[in-house]
């Protein structure tokens, strides 16, 4: 059996017998074939393997040097051939000046590769050209180089950024590192993966086709192949993604996490990938909008929300052996009696526009839109996942809990599906929140909300700040100030173990958001920095000018890094800030909490964030 898992084999495909010219190991080996091709093998498809849904028995490759070869394969009738396959890499040629030219790139782009010939019972024959690039790519693809008419071989699957350790999924020489796990996704086109690709090439507009030959060749330096059969279409070409709603009867003892392919065991897609199984997020829909703002939603025991992106005939497969067809949705499953409903899909795109009552002046605020079934929507320039975990994604999203929700400047465009949407907008604490229910329709392309003042507090002269917030940058502690009506932001530089954040803000000088600064001066941000010592404490240093007062933190792990001596202490720090012109909080108080009394008691602190 082969490493791979690429999800489950369509009912669609069948086998055509295809015996080749060596084994993998001799592959390895072979005098034409480059060390890299040779590294790569352990990583190949193999044994009982299936890509993109299309199952294949895979013994021994078809490996073509310089020679075209004829393979025998048993009589078929098929509109479609699928071709695994992948060409060697070949090193670059310059010329005495070490210039390239042409230059194709690695890949090689639009070479011509091979003559994939079809010959039928009657003698007549089709002839395909496989093109560098195009039909074809190379197994270790340089960044960039992606095939125009292939696909890797393995689909891309989804990826949790919720997973800690190195991960390495199946089909990977090398683990996925933090950076790339933010992108919850994993696309075998990105680094030097060692992957054959996934050829696919209509034979002949003829409805019955009798292959009983299959010539390949023809300046293919190599060539790794499989074939499959099914009536007409690319079973790579997946519609936009969508989403549906599983039921059961019964309460779920279901756990959506990825298995070491990225794949979940209990609902898969065979020709498509589920990216997303959650349990549905229930809300007040019928009485919204005289509920209150950021009310958790309850989960449906009963009820779990698929994202996906598939071909139309793909099938779901359901953990038990039960299958539903993507086409024929609304459907009771014979084998399980689950029950799976489409989701209205959010094709509407819609401007949405959030203005001062009165005034029609557009501003900040907090946005949240979900649909009929508690989806969560949002602007398409904001994650539909956000993650909320700690210096993960400082993207301009809340998470409270499971009611998500992002921070726009007032203007948003935003997909929504037809019918009811439910709609959440915040500003703080003088704003009137407000909860309404819009219905879209074909017709809608704008919505446009007021929003109006309850309290007048800063009219009296009152401003509201934050102390304490890390890790954004100013730009968007901003945008994200101005949506909670917060006046002045606080954001912090400081040190965890050898992670610097936020040190590259700080200048010692610069107020964002000031007139001078080209602001209003409503809302402001100044870079100060938290300095910390685990056993002694931490203290903010606000707004203070000049330098930096160093070092940012001390005493090693887990605040500095190891090996680090305690060489301030926090009332010197208080002092120094107090010197260059700024205040000092003793954050969380009261921990931790050994020297933050002495400074209390010397007056140097100026004021204690209550925890």
């Amino acid at each position: 059996m082969s490493m791979h898992r690429d999800g489950p084999a369509s009912r669609w495909f069948r086998p055509v017998s295809l015996d080749g010219t060596l084994s993998f190991e001799e592959l390895g080996g072979h005098r034409y074939a480059s060390a890299e091709l040779a590294q790569a093998v352990p990583f190949a498809h193999s044994g009982s393997c299936v890509a993109w849904g299309i199952p294949f028995e895979i013994g021994r490759p078809v490996f073509v040097h310089d020679q075209p070869l004829t393979l025998k394969i048993s009589p078929t009738t098929a509109q479609w051939f699928v071709f695994l396959h992948a060409s060697d890499i070949r090193p670059l040629t310059s010329d005495q000046s070490g210039l390239i030219s042409a230059m194709r790139g690695i890949g090689q782009l639009g070479e011509h590769a091979a003559d994939y010939v079809l010959i039928y019972e009657d003698g007549s024959e089709e002839r395909v050209k496989i093109r560098r690039r195009h039909q074809v790519g190379s197994f270790l693809p340089r960044w960039g180089e992606q095939c125009t008419d292939a696909v890797p071989a393995i689909k891309p699957r989804p990826l949790s950024f919720r997973t800690t350790k190195g991960v390495q999924p199946i089909g990977h020489r090398y683990p996925i590192g933090w950076g790339v796990r933010q992108q919850q996704l994993i696309s075998e086109d990105d680094g030097p993966l060692g992957k054959l690709r996934l050829g696919i090439r209509e034979s002949t507009p003829r409805q019955s086709n009798r292959g009983t030959e299959v010539r390949i060749g023809e300046r293919c330096y190599s060539c790794i192949c499989g074939i499959r059969w099914r009536h007409s279409f690319n079973a790579s070409r997946w519609e936009k993604r969508r989403k549906v709603l599983l039921r059961t009867p019964s309460e779920l003892s279901f756990d959506p996490a990825l298995d070491d392919h990225s794949l979940m065991s209990q609902i898969e897609l065979d020709l498509g990938q589920v990216i997303a199984a959650r349990p549905r997020l229930v809300y007040p829909n019928e009485g919204w909008e005289r509920t209150r703002q950021n009310l958790q939603p309850k989960t449906g025991s009963r009820e779990i929300l698929v994202e996906y992106a598939a071909h139309d005939d793909a099938e779901f497969h359901l953990e038990g052996g039960a299958r539903m067809a993507l086409h024929d949705l609304e459907m009771r499953s014979a084998e399980s009696e689950l029950v799976l409903e489409p989701v209205e899909p959010a094709d509407q795109r819609v401007r949405l526009f959030v203005v001062e009552a009165g005034t029609n002046k557009v501003v900040p605020v907090k946005l949240h839109v979900h649909g009929r079934m508690g989806e969560y929507l949002a602007p398409i320039d904001r994650s539909r996942n956000p993650n909320p975990l700690w210096f993960e994604n400082y993207s301009p999203d809340f998470c409270h809990g499971n009611h998500l929700a992002t921070y726009i400047n007032g203007e948003a465009t935003i997909d929504l599906p037809l019918g009811e949407v439910y709609v959440e907008i915040t500003k703080g604490f003088e704003i009137k929140p407000v909860r309404k229910t819009y219905t879209v329709t074909p017709e809608t392309k704008q919505i446009t909300v007021e929003i109006e003042k309850a309290l007048y507090w800063r009219e009296e002269g009152w401003v509201t700040a934050d102390t304490h917030v890390h890790f954004l940058s100013p730009a968007t502690a901003m945008l994200e100030g101005a949506a909670e009506g917060v006046n002045v932001i606080n954001l912090l530089a400081s040190q965890w173990g050898e992670l610097m954040t936020n040190v590259g803000d700080f200048d010692g000088q610069t107020t964002f958001g000031t007139k001078a600064a080209g602001g209003t001066g409503e809302f402001l941000v100044r870079v100060g920095t938290e300095n910390r010592q685990h056993v002694l404490g931490h203290i903010s240093l606000l707004g203070y000018s000049g330098k930096m007062i160093l070092p940012l933190c001390t005493g090693g792990a887990d605040e500095s890094a190891i090996g680090d001596p305690v060489d301030a202490l926090l009332t010197e720090w208080a002092q120094q800030c107090r010197k260059q012109g700024g205040l000092v909080v003793l954050p969380h108080f009261p921990d931790p909490r050994l020297e933050n009394a002495a400074t209390i008691v010397l007056g140097e602190a100026d004021a204690v964030e209550i925890f």
